[in-house]
């Protein structure tokens, strides 16, 4: 059985410097970066049971806590109460963001169903952050396939300048955008 194995931190480096190169950047500090990168799962409609599964889920995908969200105000329309758990947010900086890009563009985006490539288009207007939605979470073998239901999540890249060059790092970094 073989298995991936990536320096994640030699691998985001690398790809840091060949996007200084192509872009004629000779102070290395001036290159684009990932500052952080923040991963949202709403979770409105499931029972509490399944509620704690997705924190548990999200725990285990990250190796770090997630914030848990609770409504502010009951709503009855939605059938909301106030205090209720609505959604889970982490948020990955330095080596535990460089390990979940390297998850998520060599083993999550690959594995997903008729996956013909993600959006170029999905910044923001200044470029200063890129998101992707994840139709379903089993994409990401480390985790598992136990869940029993299936959920999304957002994934979003913050990057250290607003530039356009950052597409070009998230070229560098292997995210397979759309011909």
């Amino acid at each position: 059985m073989s298995s991936l194995t990536i320096n994640s931190n030699k691998f985001y480096n690398d790809a840091v410097e060949k996007t200084a190169k192509e872009l004629n950047i000779t102070n290395i500090m001036a290159a684009p970066r990932v500052a952080k990168v923040a991963i949202n799962i709403g979770m409105g409609k499931y029972d509490n049971k399944v509620k704690q599964e997705i924190i548990g889920y999200l725990e285990k995908l990250t190796g770090q806590k997630p914030k848990a969200i609770k409504s502010r105000v009951s709503v009855a329309g939605f059938k909301l109460r106030k205090n209720e758990l609505v959604a889970c947010q982490v948020t990955l900086r330095g080596k535990a963001a460089q390990d979940f890009i390297v998850s998520l563009v060599f083993l999550g985006l690959p594995r997903t169903r008729d996956f013909r490539g993600i959006k170029s288009t999905s910044f923001d207007k200044n470029y200063s952050t890129y998101s992707v939605g994840i139709e379903s979470t089993s994409i990401f073998p480390a985790v598992g396939f136990d869940t029993g239901f299936n959920f999304g999540m957002q994934v979003n890249v913050a990057f250290t300048t607003p530039s356009e060059n950052n597409i070009e790092l998230l070229k560098n970094l292997n995210f397979p955008f759309k011909k």
